[in-house]
């Protein structure tokens, strides 16, 4: 069977994800790193590689008996918009992204397990989707999730804005040799938003998902605070507490009801 250019799905499989319609369960994790998807196996029980595809890896484990789906995105928004999407088609209807990023306020020590509230637009691939004018808003009911699995973990939980942006050394106001005035402009910018922190993917996730007519939110961890200038030399414990808060708040998002939004237009691309 030819595949059609303009949606290249065939047999109810996407041309990026390497899974089916129907064989992924509702919650899926979002890290942008590969690697990470094995460190899930750490968190969740009788975890199994599904298979890769560039720089998407899928896994799926069990977290308190429930099936938990984990999905790497890569870095930025582009790949980021591509796993959402394949997600939302493949049936899933939650995500939640698990990354990391750079604080820029001095309250935010690193190693912080943060719940993102609203993302401030930045995102090239996200702009291409709908977005009301102040951010883009977390799922409530995926921030009630963190909040209660927090309360039952003993994980302290700071709530977050975050400005999103495609570009880690300019866009994040990192000086570069010969672009000091640029990144240090770029870098009031960020901080005259207002925001908690900068990443590179929530805004995407939260956009594209709600596009698609599924849920989403963000639980991150300060790898770095840009106020202080520290950095996070041993991340994975962190990285640890961030993906146990995960996995507990996706199965009990996996019983509680999806989002009442409509889905996109071809659901399941068949």
């Amino acid at each position: 069977m030819t595949r059609s250019a303009q949606d290249p799905w065939q047999d109810g499989t996407p041309p990026h994800l390497p899974a089916k319609v129907g064989t992924l369960p509702p919650v899926c994790l979002l890290p942008g790193d590969p690697a990470r998807v094995d460190l899930a196996s750490e968190v969740l029980g009788d975890f199994e590689i599904v298979g890769q595809n560039r720089e998407f890896r899928i896994g799926v484990g069990r977290a308190n008996g429930v099936p938990v789906a984990v999905c790497s995105t890569g870095i930025g928004g582009p790949s980021t918009e591509i796993a959402v999407v394949e997600l939302a088609r493949l049936g899933v209807t939650t995500v939640l992204r698990t990354g990391g990023m750079g604080a820029l306020s001095e309250r935010i020590a690193p190693g912080s397990v943060c719940a993102v509230t609203r993302a401030v637009p930045g995102s090239g691939a996200a702009a291409h989707y709908a977005a009301p004018t102040g951010g883009r808003e977390a799922d409530g009911t995926v921030l009630a999730g963190l909040r209660e699995g927090a309360a039952a973990l003993g994980i302290e939980l700071t709530e977050i804005t975050v400005a999103t942006t495609d570009s880690y050394y300019l866009g994040q106001g990192r000086p570069l040799p010969g672009h000091e005035g640029r990144a240090a402009a770029r870098m009031a910018e960020l901080r005259q938003l207002g925001v908690d922190g900068v990443e590179m993917e929530t805004e995407t996730v939260l956009a594209v998902a709600g596009a698609m007519g599924i849920r989403a939110g963000a639980v991150l961890v300060a790898h770095a605070n840009r106020a202080t200038d520290d950095w996070l030399e041993d991340y994975r414990p962190a990285q640890l507490a961030m993906l146990r808060l995960a996995a507990h708040s996706a199965a009990a998002l996996s019983a509680s009801p999806g989002s009442d939004a409509t889905r996109g237009p071809g659901r399941g691309g068949l």
